[in-house]
């Protein structure tokens, strides 16, 4: 079991060849090295991320949902929220179960706009590529740290702003062989 403060629930946004995928495959890598903990996958994109040894992975929304809610203690990636239920409020009891079954939930989106509001406000971080000063703003009021816009305007690519709630925002940048050896937040 996960300690509690230990768990993160963070919102992945970024634009296309910002790369999101590439940065939350070597968290997920970075689970299986460290702790041997499984991850849940849906990547409607399957095949062009290799999600490493521990992922089950699926392009199927309803089967990766059935198999979220039927599991404990994975890492769990929502790959292309912004298409796939997102907004859809009928996902509220998949998030909740999420943060109630699973320590860890990577949710890849590509602006503020794609979560629901009850969403946005039970997660812990948020990793941004770079944004827009609306966008950054909405993320700054989020997280309760208003120094996060201007840094998240000038993020270069595959460079990302890390706020977790209640810390000091990073910024983080991975080479490919950090990635594939697996990551942490």
């Amino acid at each position: 079991m996960t300690p509690p403060g230990k768990k993160s629930r963070v919102a992945v946004m970024g634009g296309s060849e910002d790369g999101k995928s590439f940065l939350v495959s070597g968290l997920i890598r970075g689970h299986w090295n460290r702790e041997k903990r499984r991850a849940v996958v849906f990547d409607p994109w399957i095949g062009e991320i290799d999600w490493g040894p521990g992922a089950w992975v699926t392009d199927n929304f309803v089967r990766w949902k059935a198999a979220v809610e039927n599991s404990n203690g994975c890492a769990v990636v929502w790959d292309e929220g912004t298409s796939f239920g997102g907004r859809d409020r009928d996902n509220i009891g998949l998030f909740t179960a999420i943060r109630h079954r699973h320590p860890y939930l990577y949710f890849m989106g590509h602006s503020y706009a794609t979560m629901l509001p009850v969403m946005r406000g039970s997660l812990t971080g948020v990793l941004l590529a770079v944004r827009d000063p609306d966008d950054a703003a909405e993320w700054g009021r989020v997280m309760v740290d208003r120094a996060i816009v201007a840094p998240a305007q000038r993020l270069k690519q595959y460079e990302f702003l890390y706020k977790r709630k209640h810390q000091p925002h990073r910024i983080l940048s991975y080479t490919p062989a950090q990635i594939e050896r697996g990551i942490s937040l």
